[in-house]
Formats: C-alpha cells, sequence, structure tokens
C-alpha cells in the first residue's frame, strides 16, 4: 500500500523523470531504450540543424552518437515547468581511437501526456560538436 504521508508526484517531477530516464539510456547507449521514450511523431532538433520528424529519423539522427564506445552525459542542472523539461550538459563520448570529447548543450524536452518525449531541442555550438564528433 502507498504511504499516505508520501508526497505526491507533480507533472513536473514525473516530465524530469523521463528525462533523466532519457540520459541513463543514452549513457548505457541503450537505443531500444532511447526509442521507448520518445513519441513515433516526436519533432528532435539540433539547433542550428535541420530537425528529425518521427521516431525512426530521430534515432537515425541519434545513431553516430550511440557508436562512441562509452557515452557520458553529465547534467548540470534540470528543472520543469510542468511538463517541459530544462537541462543544463555536458555531453561527453569517447569514440575509438580517441580520447574523451564533450559538447556543452542546452535542451528542452516537451513530456506529453503519455509520458513520452514529444519534443527536442538541444542548442550547442555546431562548431564545437564537429570537433567533438570523428
Amino acid at each position: 500500500a502507498a504511504d499516505a504521508g508520501a508526497a505526491r508526484l507533480t507533472a513536473g517531477d514525473e516530465a524530469i523523470a523521463v528525462v533523466e530516464a532519457l540520459i541513463a539510456a543514452f549513457n548505457r547507449r541503450d537505443a531500444a531504450g532511447l526509442a521507448g521514450g520518445l513519441a513515433d511523431d516526436v519533432i528532435c532538433a539540433g539547433i542550428p540543424l535541420e530537425p528529425a520528424i518521427g521516431k525512426a529519423a530521430t534515432m537515425d539522427m541519434l545513431a553516430p552518437f550511440l557508436a562512441a564506445e562509452e557515452i557520458d552525459w553529465q547534467l548540470h542542472a534540470i528543472a520543469a515547468n510542468g511538463r517541459t523539461v530544462f537541462t543544463e550538459r555536458n555531453d561527453r563520448f569517447r569514440f575509438a581511437g580517441r580520447g574523451w570529447t564533450a559538447v556543452r548543450a542546452a535542451g528542452i524536452f516537451e513530456i506529453g501526456a503519455d509520458g513520452r518525449i514529444s519534443a527536442w531541442r538541444d542548442y550547442f555550438d555546431l562548431g564545437e560538436l564537429e570537433r567533438a564528433m570523428p
């Protein structure tokens, strides 16, 4: 039985948990776990690049990152306004034959009523991303 005195989770708490689960899946290089957290019609934009529309296109866009031998997204800050979550991160990757690289990112995630990510926008420096990728 649930503890009658336990605090009830807010929509913001639930939305933050969805994003934290996505980051954990990324750090495990768990493509199925990532895909499971995305709505079928998700819109994923790495600003300043063109957005990916739909789960399949989003997973295609993420594939080069998941090719890293190790991933360590470091979450510096996370906050929610309702079902919209804001993050400040240092996305670290170690690709074969290279040391660790990193991209600083600010991300905004919109969580649908079904608990999956319906929109994901990351803002980063394109030059920093290009230097980080093999």
